[in-house]
């Protein structure tokens, strides 16, 4: 039996998102189709544009079953995302895993990563990333290629070291991304386009363009629940910022080299999200770094946190046809597996419970884990 997992953000779902489903379908010969999709907070540093559950909703129509991404690791680095992304696949038996790239080629990203793994590469990359090269760019100075232009490839890189060092047996597997790039903020001329420009053409309330590249029932969902973005958490973290002593910043995860004193210093100069972070940001400190500790600010993530954290031996279900409810049947039966969140397993998925109540501050919406029972498409 061919178990395929997608690691997955959708934010929000989209066309390029259905074409990856049933690409990852016939390249692998999946009998069931899993997602396991970050919650409401996302790798990228992004506050996410609607809910879990009304994303989950529109993906349970093309796969069979929806989890959650643990918190810590759908907010952290592309290394412990894939490390929580791969570690709950196998919680779920995944035979295979399917990833979109830039490259599209699986052996060319495994032999990369067999080139990481050398001595003389490590060392190469260590200086450049001391002279304030970003991860990607280190890589493709360190290896004299350039492979690593693109956020799913490097993302890619992690799977397979993630599938490396959990000794997992999960085939990687990768299909060709299409449409514009992850960043391109100008909706593309074919029928597939970037998330970020979706998310952009949404929070303009421009739904009539994004009908075109993503299903007309979830623009429609989002027009009328609101987009959310990270715009809207501004006040709370300039509050945050300004309340807290520079010690306590100190200890926010992902804070290094006294940014704290930077951030301290800048946050009560700008009134809205967008100068703030365009002031805090050097070629060491992108964007998308910048908006991750943003997100540990907000959802106060310390470095104790995560140095005690530990990969979960359980999973939260989001959706769910028949043939996910009939394949969750033959999981072993110590592995806990969550469908209602209650009283007696709250405390297995307590920060992802905590990250939606402060989500929800944002969305003014009143579904949470408790009121919100995992969604049954037959």
């Amino acid at each position: 039996m061919i178990i395929t997992s997608l690691i997955t953000e959708y934010n929000p779902f989209h066309n390029g998102h259905i074409h990856h489903i049933e690409a990852s379908r016939e390249v692998s010969g999946a009998d069931v189709m899993i997602a396991i999709m970050s919650g409401n907070f996302t790798q990228r540093g992004e506050i996410a544009v609607t809910d879990k559950y009304t994303r989950a909703a529109e993906a349970i129509k093309h796969v069979d079953l929806v989890v959650e991404l643990p918190l810590y690791n759908a907010v952290s680095f592309a290394d412990d995302f894939a490390k929580g992304a791969i570690h709950t696949a196998a919680l779920l038996n995944s035979t295979h895993v399917v990833f979109g790239s830039e490259s599209g080629d699986i052996d060319d990203l495994k032999k990369v990563y067999g080139n990481l793994k050398r001595s003389d590469i490590k060392e190469k990359m260590t200086a450049f990333m001391k002279d304030g090269y970003s991860y990607p760019r280190a890589v493709n100075a360190a290896i004299g290629g350039d492979v690593f232009k693109g956020s799913n490839n490097t993302l890619g890189l992690s799977y397979i070291r993630a599938i490396d060092e959990l000794s997992s047996t999960i085939t990687p597997m990768t299909i060709q991304r299409v449409g514009n790039e992850y960043s391109e903020e100008t909706l593309s001329s074919s029928r597939f386009s970037s998330a970020t420009s979706l998310r952009k053409a949404l929070e303009n309330n421009r739904k009539d363009e994004a009908a075109h590249y993503m299903p007309e029932s979830l623009v429609n969902a989002i027009s009328s629940e609101g987009a959310v973005s990270n715009a809207d958490i501004f006040n709370s973290l300039k509050v945050i910022i300004t309340r807290a002593g520079i010690s306590e910043l100190k200890n926010i995860y992902m804070m290094t080299e006294g940014l704290e004193h930077r951030i301290k210093s800048k946050i009560r100069k700008h009134n809205n999200y967008e100068s703030f972070i365009n002031d805090l940001k050097t070629k060491r400190y992108t964007r998308t770094r910048l908006n991750r500790l943003m997100i540990s600010i907000l959802l106060n993530i310390t470095k104790g946190e995560m140095a005690r954290y530990r990969m979960p031996e359980a999973v939260h279900v989001l959706a769910m046809n028949k043939t996910g409810r009939s394949y969750l049947k033959t999981l072993p039966e110590d592995l806990e597996i969550i469908t209602n969140v209650n009283s007696k397993n709250r405390n297995l998925i307590h920060r992802e419970v905590a990250a939606t109540d402060i989500y929800n501050v944002f969305s003014q919406s009143d579904r949470n884990d408790f009121n919100t029972p995992v969604i049954i498409r037959d």
